[in-house]
């Protein structure tokens, strides 16, 4: 089956619409090579092959005993110092006092550290020339709201305090289970896992992202299970019959339908824990040996695999995808030694180091309530199809009895 070509009038290309259940494999691959194309030409280098497991053998037996001690207090610090340098605690103190951290605050500084970001005025006796031209970039900003959305665009965060401090303090004071401790030596990824790809608009897409950071020793379903998506939180079928039914009670696609793979250095990486899971890359791989010979398809399961089994490049774009034809962006952008400082606790990874912001979509008819319901086939409808809150949907479309005002279809909504 020929792929078609070209791009629709809604800026998608014209066959996104008409995919089946699972994507044809010429169409994937097709698919595939336009999302390498349009990747936009800011993008973060890519670092060489690397194995998590290789990564943690490198370093020598001081560097691991190193990640077990927790971090000193500043008095022991101090003493340690005086110590070393033969001079007294007074001595130590007084050189804080002078050389120290709290030198660089005028007491003037926002108490909340995103605060810092915001600041509109220099401080006193302050001359720093990165914070002069921050203040004036931010000022910059407010006046011309497409020179911020630029700047948006190229930022490679678009959460910088997110990055400053993962794990909060006071996360570790508590004793763990000698049986729930994160086994020893280890290393942490952190994996960006984009929202669904649109063909088109990946620059927009590619900045909301999910942030998690996953153990070398956890296997790859545990991220998988993680990973959260609106698609999976579809309840399929008409439900304009059976409105009085509480859609909590009612079964998703993510219960339904479980199939799913990693597509990590032409690997295919299949969730097979279910009898009736599919294996998606059976037809893209059969396709492949006739159209792409040259390059070689491997499939391994995804309950099997760890993150240390994994050969990756740090900053490249890997797929995940599930639904048949839902696909996300998967980045490893991080990897180092486990240490004192993390959650000792195995139970609490993959950690969600930042979720993004689900944006709701408004009732199109009140403007007000988030939609709960999309109406098609409806003459009382402006345009096919329409959101609509509870509250409009059931004073629109029904009438006192209860009964439908005419032949429609309502599908439950969820954004």
């Amino acid at each position: 089956m020929p792929a078609p070509s070209g791009y629709g009038a809604d800026g998608q290309h014209a066959w996104t619409g008409l995919l089946p259940a699972v994507m044809a494999p010429e169409i994937w691959v097709l698919n595939l090579e336009l999302y390498k194309m349009e990747r936009p030409k800011r993008r973060r280098e890519e670092s060489e092959l690397v194995n998590p497991r290789e990564f943690m053998s490198f370093w020598c037996l001081d560097a691991h005993e190193a990640t077990r001690v927790k971090p000193s207090t500043s008095a022991l610090i101090q003493r340690n110092i005086a110590a070393a340098m033969g001079v007294s605690n007074e001595t130590i103190s007084e050189l804080e006092d002078v050389c120290g951290r709290k030198t660089l605050f005028t007491g003037q500084e926002p108490k909340k550290k995103a605060s810092l970001y915001k600041m509109n005025e220099q401080p006193p006796q302050s001359e720093l020339q990165c914070l002069k031209h921050q203040i004036e970039s931010n000022k910059k900003r407010e006046e011309k709201p497409s020179f911020h959305f630029l700047i948006k665009n190229q930022m490679k965060y678009t959460h910088t305090d997110v990055f400053m401090s993962i794990v909060p303090e006071g996360a570790n004071s508590r004793q763990v289970d000698p049986q729930f401790q994160v086994p020893q030596p280890n290393v942490i990824l952190t994996v960006e896992v984009n929202k669904c790809l649109l063909h088109g608009v990946y620059g927009q897409t590619a900045k909301e992202r999910d942030i998690y950071l996953v153990l070398g020793s956890q296997a790859l379903t545990e991220l998988r299970d993680k990973i959260k998506c609106t698609s999976d939180r579809v309840i399929p079928g008409d439900y304009s019959n059976m409105s009085y039914i509480d859609p909590r009670t009612l079964q998703t696609t993510g219960e339904m339908f479980k199939s799913s793979f990693f597509f990590i250095e032409n690997v295919f990486y299949n969730d097979m824990r279910l009898a009736d899971n599919k294996d998606y890359s059976r037809p893209i791989i059969t396709w492949a040996k006739d159209h792409m010979s040259e390059t070689e398809f491997t499939t391994k399961e995804m309950s099997e695999q760890t993150f240390f089994d994994l050969n990756i490049r740090l900053g490249r774009h890997y797929l995940f995808t599930h639904q048949g034809n839902c696909e996300h962006s998967i980045v490893f952008t991080d990897l180092r030694l486990f240490n004192a400082t993390d959650y000792q606790d195995v139970r609490l990874y993959p950690v969600v180091a930042n979720a993004r912001i689900r944006s709701r979509d408004v009732c199109q008819a009140c403007c007000t309530f988030s939609a709960k319901w999309c109406v098609s086939n409806s003459p009382l409808i402006p345009c096919e199809p329409t959101l609509l809150c509870g509250k409009c949907y059931k004073s629109l479309l029904f009438k006192k009895d209860g009964t439908k005002t005419s032949d429609f279809k309502a599908y439950h909504y969820v954004s």
